[in-house]
């Protein structure tokens, strides 16, 4: 096997080099079309066509989701696991790719391309998979339900990190990798009226978005500290000498763990409801979106892909002091209580920037992000192939998987 796996590890290297100038053309015109949940027709088609002109086939719109994709190729090795990839590409509203998900999308495209230098000697099949809607729109979630996920074994992607490229390999039972999140849109309804002339006519249904926002930021000191609730005014009246007859508000809730999320939202919506009976307004039943969960740790496969770093020369810098993976959220958390999981963090810049920010947006398309995309996509590459070739180290994530489930 020793020779087997130098021999594909040179071809995946050298397939991400030959690749290199027709992957950092995909993602500079990702990063410079943005476009947001469930609207990203332009990246999607600019993937999926790339992966059927290297021959993978490829079915568009997959579980009912537009801007989705699934692109497949067989190896030549008879039965073995699925590893898919896990492309994303949607922006950020007016930042752009404040997240880099242009780069996820060709780090993960750049692997499967790469792993098809070699399948033709491996068993099973790798999968390169087209996620929309990621920033708050639950994309994963969606083909999870539609059975876009069904046969596939184990998932694979990437995430830029700022100026780090860490892998934690050492997550305790009961640790996570994010905070799995809640989401929801309290629309209150009011009376409009004259707001000098008849002010006592009306019903203000911003003061109930105001009362809601009081009231969460009261329920703070209460709450763990690994909790986080945020949100914005999304709409507040529509001029100040009428009374706002509507106004709307969108709020995340966050947690490690899932359970104390959900008594988190209980208490938010009670706060809500008790602002429209303070106000008179009338609260609209909230859509319940789908929760994101955790991402829950496997440290099997993130070791692997530690060595395989290392051994290509990529800069890995040591987790830092006292993390617990990411203090965000994302629907790759509902992937990973699926099955067995692993996203790998790269760095995009030599100095921290602040994720979500028009500094990242500016970050995700230099060269230094670029260079450390193109080697995660051969670390995804090689780990994948790694995945086909030794039936031992599948199992092992698949037993950690477990575990940790139980």
């Amino acid at each position: 096997m020793a020779d087997t796996r130098s021999e594909y590890v040179s071809a995946v290297i050298g397939a991400v080099d030959a690749l290199r100038d027709e992957l950092v053309e995909i993602s500079l015109d990702i990063h410079s079309h943005p476009q947001v949940n469930y609207e990203e027709q332009h990246a999607a088609k600019l993937l999926a066509d790339n992966l059927e002109s290297h021959g993978f086939h490829v079915e568009r719109g997959v579980g009912g989701v537009e801007t989705a994709f699934r692109g497949t190729l067989n190896g030549g090795g008879g039965d073995g696991p699925t590893v898919g990839l896990l492309a994303e590409y949607d922006a950020l509203p007016e930042i752009g790719h404040g997240c880099g998900h242009n780069l996820i999308a060709i780090s993960n495209l750049g692997a499967g391309l790469a792993a098809q230098s070699a399948l033709g000697s491996l068993p099973g099949r790798i999968v390169v998979l087209g996620t929309p809607a990621e920033e708050g729109g639950g994309g994963k979630i969606r083909m999870l339900d539609a059975g876009v996920f069904d046969g596939v074994d184990i998932a694979l992607s990437s995430h830029p990190s700022s100026n780090m490229t860490s892998f934690d390999t050492d997550a305790p039972p009961g640790t996570t990798w994010s905070l799995a999140m809640a989401s929801r849109i309290f629309e209150f309804h009011g009376k409009a009226a004259h707001a000098a002339a008849r002010p006592e006519a009306g019903i203000n249904a911003l003061n109930a978005v105001i009362h809601l926002f009081t009231g969460i930021d009261a329920m703070r000191q209460h709450l763990r500290d690994d909790t986080r609730i945020h949100g914005v005014v999304t709409h507040g009246g529509t001029a100040a000498n009428v009374v706002p007859e509507y106004a709307a508000a969108d709020f995340m809730m966050r947690s490690r763990d899932r359970v104390y999320l959900t008594e988190v939202l209980g208490k938010v919506m009670n706060i809500a409801e008790g602002a429209a009976t303070m106000t008179g307004a009338r609260l609209e039943p909230p859509t319940a979106n789908p929760m994101y969960e955790d991402v829950r740790p496997n440290t099997t496969l993130a070791g692997t892909a530690e060595a395989i770093a290392r051994d290509i020369g990529m800069d890995v810098d040591p987790p830092a002091s006292g993390s617990r993976g990411s203090g965000a959220s994302t629907d790759f958390g509902n992937v990973s209580h699926v099955m067995p999981s692993f996203a790998m963090r790269f760095a995009v810049s030599r100095e921290p920037v602040p994720g979500h920010s028009r500094l990242m947006t500016e970050a995700a398309r230099t060269d230094l992000a670029h260079e450390n995309a193109l080697a995660t996509a051969k670390v995804l590459g090689i780990m994948a192939c790694d995945l086909l070739a030794d039936p031992g180290l599948a199992e092992a994530a698949r037993r950690e998987f477990a575990a940790r489930g139980a």
